[in-house]
């Protein structure tokens, strides 16, 4: 991991991540139809970083779902999460440098919100590709939030504030285009994008500010108090003065988008 995101507290954010990052119920289901429509229903698929299970455990509800995290709480959601839902869902501690399974043990491996995380985030490339099998399949999966809402320009400002504020928090250049320039170089060939699944928040830019404030919004649970403070310093100005009315409740629209990649377990 890179340094800043090696230091954060995944245990003090476990219980609520899920909260944090909720994808209801009904969409929830329709993204398990939709990774077992690419990788097969019965699929042996690792979840590459699979945290507490948000995407895991939905898509363990078709295929044969192993979730490794480096964090045994985050783990610990996951299985909570999976026996509330009464979803079979195994986990296993591991890193995406070194996983404990054997080469092409996997039809599938997906990723979410990690190799951005991850200083040598191109050895992780090739730990995913040697756990697949050869015809496996490698999907990145990304949360996508409507670039027309309010929610999305708020979010986009207080991503530069944040790098003004914590310059260690700024992404690897596996955020970019350079991680699918990487999969190729690796004999990755991504198909169509596919929607997995849709659903609308109902929320206020008051609302989100004050999620953001008290650290339990995705923008800010990995910072400390006084980056918080720092930060809420910039973004709340900002709003009031960009927003017309901060308190008006916004249908957000938010997508969850499979990417399938082929090749790179040969």
């Amino acid at each position: 991991m890179s340094k800043a995101y090696n230091e954060m507290s995944y245990v003090e954010v476990a219980a609520i991540y899920n909260d944090i990052n909720n994808i209801p119920l009904d969409a929830a289901a329709d993204l398990g139809k939709a990774a077992a429509d690419l990788v097969g229903e019965g699929a042996k698929i690792m979840d590459f970083g699979g945290g507490a299970g948000r995407i895991s455990v939905p898509i363990a509800s078709h295929t044969d779902m192993i979730a490794m995290d480096i964090e045994h709480h985050m783990l610990k959601a996951s299985k909570k999460l999976a026996e509330d839902r009464n979803i079979r869902a195994r986990q296993s501690v591991g890193t995406v440098l070194q996983t404990p399974f054997a080469t092409n043990t996997f039809d599938a491996v997906i990723t979410t919100n990690v190799l951005h995380q991850v200083e040598f985030w191109r050895d992780a490339l090739k730990e995913a590709a040697r756990v697949l099998k050869p015809e496996g399949v490698f999907i990145i999966g990304r949360d996508v939030l409507d670039e027309e809402s309010n929610a999305s320009a708020l979010r986009s400002q207080s991503r530069m504030f944040t790098v003004d504020i914590a310059p260690e928090m700024r992404p690897t250049d596996a955020a970019g285009p350079t991680l699918f320039q990487e999969i190729q170089k690796l004999g990755g060939q991504m198909t169509r994008p596919v929607v997995g699944c849709k659903w609308i928040e109902k929320v206020s830019i008051a609302e989100i500010m004050d999620r953001m404030e008290n650290g339990v919004h995705n923008e800010t649970w990995s910072l400390s108090r006084e980056q918080i403070d720092a930060l809420m310093a910039k973004v709340r100005p900002w709003a009031e003065s960009h927003f017309d009315d901060i308190h008006a409740v916004e249908d957000v629209q938010w997508e969850f988008h499979l990417y399938p990649i082929n090749g790179i377990g040969k």
